[in-house]
């Protein structure tokens, strides 16, 4: 497909047919051919992680699908998200999106173009997030 060799992809994953379209996406985004309505970035996470990051990483990219969609219908440009579990890096990366996230010990900085917004709960971050990106241009 990079070198304009062929017009399919097929994907085939022991799992929901769903899962394979998504796959595919990613496949596409990764070679450039695919833009997301909405790009997550998030770290591995490292001993320096104080939050369930894992789960709150995994809950901003669900509940922003929805956000995606919306954004992609009405012609809105892609968004580019991080979430990121340290105060050490995070706030690096959070520079690099469009709204981030960088997480301490039972709270986290949220961020627009690498500006520090304000500091929110650890209960409170994923809804924040989702909330600034639901209103963002």
């Amino acid at each position: 497909l990079l070198d304009g060799i062929g017009d399919t992809l097929r994907v085939s994953l022991t799992a929901d047919p769903v899962e394979e379209v998504y796959a595919a996406r990613k496949i596409l985004a990764a070679c450039g051919l695919y833009t997301p309505p909405i790009e997550m970035v998030s770290c591995p996470t490292c001993g320096r992680t104080m939050v369930d990051l894992v789960s709150i990483a995994g809950e901003v990219e669900r509940k922003l699908s929805t956000v995606g969609r919306e954004r992609a219908v009405s012609g809105k440009r892609p968004l580019k998200v991080a979430v990121m579990g340290c105060v050490v890096n995070g706030p690096g990366e959070a520079r690099e999106a469009d709204f981030g996230v960088a997480c301490g010990k039972g709270k986290g900085v949220i961020f627009s173009k690498g500006k520090p917004v304000k500091t929110v709960a650890e209960e409170d971050i994923i809804a924040e997030l989702v909330d600034i990106c639901r209103k963002a241009d």
